[in-house]
């Protein structure tokens, strides 16, 4: 089991002390799935973090003109163009926030990381928990150097369709989606899970009150009900098209645990007829006990 050092989040009171520092570089990534990044372009120029560059998540780490269900991490010549045309340079720590339950924060967390960029957190709570703390808000679009940060890829944190489905027994795959998406419908054979995936809504992840992470011993003792902790364990986490998975590796590398996302996650999987689907609801009773295995 990889550990992960530092935690990736920031609370809001950290981030307050931070604002004015040069090599912190902050970005709003609000939005939201099916909407169009437009009207959050409009929701960031009437407030956002002081300094807080937006970021399309739409068009950012994010491999383009393919359907936003299947877009891959962005290739090795976009992500060092989207690292030099948002200003991020060797030496920087980049917050990031949004408004969506940390999902789109989440996956460029993720695909920062992919790329080798290590010092990148999140708001912890989001932009929901910096305006109800009544902290500083700006109207001023901030100006942006180009960054001078190289890409370097870390193959550790993406596994493909092949590696999922050719995973050793003693790796857990976890779908992060919702309990009905995970059961399938019956009418429709094409949708449900892949086969031995365990179901953890990443909304189980959060307070439903502050939209913040759960502490890491409620994390623990939760997932706990699921997964073994015990031994040298690996995990694979996904969802439907990488999003959700990306909330759920925040959840683990809390508790120090790195594991990879399935990128193409269960849309991916679905559009090969060759491949296998269950449906039902997750057994929530039965733990998945992961013995000593290979990595994934």
């Amino acid at each position: 089991m990889s550990s992960v050092n530092g935690s990736p989040l920031i609370s809001v009171s950290e981030l307050n002390s931070l604002l004015n520092k040069e090599n912190v570089k902050i970005f709003d990534v609000r939005g939201k799935w099916g909407n169009p990044p437009e009207s959050y372009v409009s929701e960031y120029e009437q407030g956002h973090i002081p300094n807080a560059v937006y970021l399309d998540w739409t068009q950012h780490f994010l491999a383009q003109d393919i359907s936003i269900g299947l877009a891959p991490v962005a290739s090795e010549s976009q992500a060092l163009q989207d690292f030099r045309n948002l200003g991020i340079s060797e030496g920087d720590t980049v917050v990031l926030y949004d408004d969506y339950h940390h999902m789109l924060a989440s996956r460029i967390w993720w695909a920062m990381r992919y790329w080798g960029f290590t010092q990148v957190r999140i708001l912890d709570g989001g932009w929901q928990n910096w305006v109800q703390s009544d902290l500083p808000v700006s109207t001023e679009k901030p100006g942006v150097k180009i960054g001078n940060f190289m890409p370097n890829k870390q193959p550790r944190l993406r596994v493909s369709t092949k590696q999922v489905k050719d995973r050793h027994e003693g790796t857990g795959l976890i779908d992060a989606r919702g309990p009905i998406n995970y059961a399938g419908q019956p009418d429709d054979p094409r949708t449900g899970h892949i086969p031995g995936a365990i179901n953890v809504p990443y909304s189980s992840l959060l307070d439903d009150q502050t939209g913040q992470f759960k502490d890491k011993e409620t994390l623990r003792k939760m997932l706990s009900e699921y997964l073994s902790f015990n031994g040298d364990m690996h995990f694979i986490s996904s969802c439907g098209s990488g999003y959700a998975g990306a909330v759920l590796l925040v959840a683990l590398a809390l508790l120090g645990i790195e594991a990879p996302l399935y990128d193409g996650s269960f849309s991916e999987w679905k559009n090969n007829p060759d491949l296998p689907i269950e449906q039902g609801a997750a057994a929530f009773s039965v733990k998945l006990s992961i013995p000593i295995g290979d990595k994934p």
